[in-house]
């Protein structure tokens, strides 16, 4: 059965880099109609104690140890709640903060689906460009991700620059520099064009592919692709992200998949 082909896209204060102008182009080409609601909290309409509640839940999504899984029923202190409500409201930052990738989902279907009860159910499609860095845990521990697919779809600018690995010999060095007592200042720059930096101009380009893999999958059940020159490909090293998911060719079965599905 096919689902509908709109797409609505949201935020919440991501890179600045980022510029749902041309995630709407890429997407558009392919012929899925794309709808840029902005910042998902001035859409949601939330009251105060909605965007308190809204920041108590998130709260309680936060990683405090990645070898063990989030239980969201623990209590939450009262200056990471009111931490959280300044993040929503773009007055702080997340920077240096890990969430649970799956219960910011549930936690954002649930808020999506009290604004928008019939467009959840009808199988739209719902995309969040987040400054989060969340994970999902995996062989006994949490693991950065750029895409989280399903409803809503989650793309974070954060896991961008966190999630795919460096050049290996990047930690290698890395970690001969800390043994040794050295700053690490000028490593990045030894490797500048290697990795995808914060607020990196590539980031508009890139992160369209990963909002193409989260449309593919809910068009077409695929999580990736196999053919790691197709845009689709599940990209572990930054380089890759640089040579795949910058350049966002669609191989020709992905290409006719999508097309046939939409």
């Amino acid at each position: 059965m096919k689902r509908d082909s709109r797409v609505f896209v949201y935020s919440d204060y991501p890179s600045a880099s980022l510029s749902t102008d041309v995630v709407q182009e890429r997407v558009s080409e392919l012929g899925f109609p794309l709808e840029d609601r902005g910042n998902l909290i001035d859409f949601l309409s939330l009251s105060e104690q909605g965007i308190y509640k809204l920041a108590q839940n998130l709260s309680s999504a936060q990683i405090p140890d990645i070898s063990i899984a989030v239980d969201n029923t623990n209590p939450v202190d009262r200056n990471e709640i009111d931490s959280e409500v300044n993040r929503l409201l773009g007055r702080e930052s997340a920077a240096g903060k890990f969430y649970d990738g799956f219960w910011i989902q549930r936690i954002l279907y649930r808020a999506l689906a009290e604004k928008v009860a019939d467009e959840i159910k009808s199988g739209f499609i719902h995309l969040i460009f987040t400054s989060r860095l969340f994970g999902t845990f995996e062989n006994r521990r949490y693991h950065a991700r750029v895409v989280l697919m399903g409803t809503p779809a989650l793309v974070s600018t954060s896991g961008l620059i966190e999630a795919p690995a460096k050049p290996k010999e990047y930690y290698y060095i890395k970690g001969r520099l800390i043994q040794s007592g050295i700053g690490l200042s000028e490593l990045d720059n030894m490797y500048k064009g290697r990795f995808v930096e914060y607020d990196d101009p590539k980031t508009s380009s890139i992160l369209s592919s990963y909002a193409l893999q989260a449309i593919g999958y809910e068009i077409t059940g695929n999580a990736f692709c196999e053919d790691p020159d197709c845009c689709l490909f599940n990209s572990h090293w930054q380089e890759d992200v640089l040579r795949v998911q910058y350049n966002g060719n669609l191989c020709k079965k992905c290409m006719e998949s999508i097309r046939s599905n939409k």
